[in-house]
């Protein structure tokens, strides 16, 4: 099996965990007010555990110490992470207790930093931010204030947090199925014996069918079911996108809790499904695709500055015009000619070639520019319009094929130049200081030439 069909079978498989997941949380509300929170641990975890055993005894045999050591600290977390988010449930929202939960979209990837020196990438940060609007916006209700249940989920949410950068440690040496079972095993024994201790008497509530059915949903299904496909599909994956697939329990919550319990979708509610959709797409595909979208702009070639381009190649090659912006290609925006630039048309003149200055700018900044450097020039050039690329090649006498454009904006310089069929070349800016418009556009073309280095292998 290829690894594209791994990646993919192992996000379904996290998907199909948060699905199980978000039924859970109507589960859980309703079965506090019979059940305490340590013995509901203590039930499901049981349950779960010995199935688990049951089913996969065979993957128990000889356990390495260290393996041991590896679920009792998984089952650690998770039973920590649980126990406070249960906890916490009792005092705040359950809206409030899910976005809070789900904190630990953002805390991976900069725990893996902090932790392993694993540092995110520029997507999973991005992904993450918008996974925590979306979730918010799915969940919150009402009042923003912070009491004892928030701030009890937040630590929750750190629990989650440390859990799953533990599975991603663990799963590269040791079996996820055997992790899974002494994970929950672990998690039992802790809540067994603090249950008594923290909620008193065993409860009677829990011999009623109801509570029998929901103690049974919860140990088979929602944990050893979930946590089973969670320890074996991050195995394929890394743990910030694992959060991020994850994290859509709380959509599959907003869903089952209109199926179930009649709750109206808000046109907020969608709105958060759609970040949350679009975090989990930036994460796994890193919006790759847009890079076949972006492609119209990228520049045929990139340097650094249009007076370190070696024009005497060029000619030899057999170029004859040179199209130039002015603007932060050869000087800073506004400035006038520097002796740099005179020095460079009056070799580009002394080498053969023709030169055409084409600038969207007016005629007396223009014309004021050109005065010192002499050849040709377009005022009000409207680029990445064609018409005057074409007329700057009729003032030179060349043709597309012995034509070269030099810039330094993407969506007008090189774009403009693409649309004609010229080569180009994009230079760096001179200075940082632009006008808004330009500023502005410069957040955009970095984007874009995220995806033009990626596809020249550049780093």
């Amino acid at each position: 099996m290829n690894e594209n069909k791994i990646r993919f079978l192992a996000g379904a498989g996290m998907l199909l965990a948060a699905a199980i997941w978000g039924i859970a949380f109507v589960v859980v509300k309703n079965s506090l007010d019979t059940i305490p929170p340590t013995y509901m641990l203590a039930f499901r975890f049981t349950i779960a555990a010995v199935l688990l055993a049951a089913i996969c005894f065979k993957k128990l045999r000889g356990l390495k110490a260290s393996t041991v050591r590896a679920g009792a600290i998984l089952g650690f977390w998770l039973f920590f992470s649980y126990l406070v988010q249960t906890i916490g449930c009792q005092y705040t929202t359950a809206g409030k207790n899910a976005f809070l939960t789900s904190a630990y979209v953002v805390i991976v990837p900069f725990l893996c930093w902090l932790l392993f020196k694993k540092r995110p990438d520029a997507f999973c940060v991005m992904a993450a931010f918008l996974a925590i609007v979306g979730i918010g916006l799915l969940s919150l209700q009402g009042d923003m204030s912070v009491n004892r249940g928030d701030i009890l989920t937040l630590v929750c949410a750190v629990g989650f947090a440390m859990h799953m950068i533990y599975i991603d440690r663990y799963t590269e040496c040791d079996d996820p199925v055997a992790l899974t079972a002494l994970q929950l095993a672990f998690a039992a024994l802790f809540s067994c014996l603090l249950a008594p201790i923290l909620d008193g008497g065993f409860p009677a509530g829990i011999f009623r069918p109801a509570a029998i059915g929901s103690m049974l949903y919860l140990g088979v299904f929602s944990t050893m079911v979930g946590f089973l496909l969670q320890n074996v599909c991050q195995k394929y994956t890394s743990p910030a996108t694992a959060s991020l697939l994850l994290s859509t329990e709380a959509v599959f919550g907003v869903l089952f809790s209109v199926l179930l319990l009649g709750e109206q979708m808000t046109p907020r509610m969608l709105a958060g499904c759609g970040l949350l959709f679009l975090a989990v797409l930036l994460s796994e595909t890193k919006l790759s695709f847009l890079g076949k979208v972006f492609e119209r702009f990228f520049p045929d070639s990139r340097m650094d500055s249009a007076y370190k381009i070696d024009y005497e190649s060029l000619y030899r090659e057999g170029y004859r015009g040179l199209i130039f912006d002015i603007d932060n290609t050869l000087v800073p925006h506004g400035e006038p000619p520097d002796a740099r630039a005179v020095q460079l048309f009056e070799r580009l003149h002394a080498i053969g070639f023709s030169s055409c200055l084409l600038s969207n700018n007016k005629l007396e900044r223009v014309a004021s520019f050109h005065r010192p450097v002499g050849g040709h020039f377009i005022e009000n050039a409207h680029k990445p319009s064609t018409a005057n690329y074409i007329r700057a090649m009729e003032l030179m006498g060349t043709d597309r094929e012995n034509t070269l454009f030099i810039g330094d904006q993407l969506f007008t310089d090189i774009y403009g130049a693409k649309r004609a069929k010229i080569r180009n070349i994009l230079v760096d800016p001179i200075h940082p200081k632009e006008e808004i418009q330009i500023v502005l556009k410069r957040y955009l073309e970095k984007i874009v030439l995220h995806f033009y280095k990626e596809q020249e292998g550049e780093t």
